[in-house]
């Protein structure tokens, strides 16, 4: 079990139903840039906090 989970998401958590699947609006077009790259360095930092030096991207399963 790993001992944190990290959900980054530009989604408002309160526009999740109780699955957690998303259920507000969303933009037409992606602000490819400055918002994905927030993310990344927030990703970098939760994992530099936990003393880790690898991590593996993958998709998460949609909850239906």
């Amino acid at each position: 079990m790993l001992p944190f989970v990290y959900r980054i998401t530009k989604y408002d958590p309160a526009d999740r139903d109780e699955n957690g699947s998303y259920i507000g609006t969303a933009e037409a077009v992606s602000d490819h840039g400055p918002v994905e790259s927030a993310y990344l360095q927030a990703v970098a930092a939760f994992a530099a906090h936990a003393g880790i030096d690898r991590l593996a991207v993958r998709e998460s399963p949609r909850v239906r």
